[in-house]
């Protein structure tokens, strides 16, 4: 059975801003990215290493 969303098409075209922005902006996504997820790291690794001292 064959069911269309009335009012929602999405084409390619319609990416084209968005891709254009990621690719034009990866020299400051990918750093910050890594940031976070260190940090994130960080925070549940450092008290159980804390506490495997005490």
């Amino acid at each position: 059975m064959n069911e269309t969303v009335s009012g929602l098409i999405l084409e390619s075209g319609d990416f084209e801003g968005l891709t254009d922005t990621i690719t034009a902006n990866l020299g400051v996504l990918i750093p910050v990215g890594l940031t976070i997820m260190g940090i994130m790291v960080a925070v549940a690794l450092i008290p159980r290493i804390i506490y495997k001292f005490l």
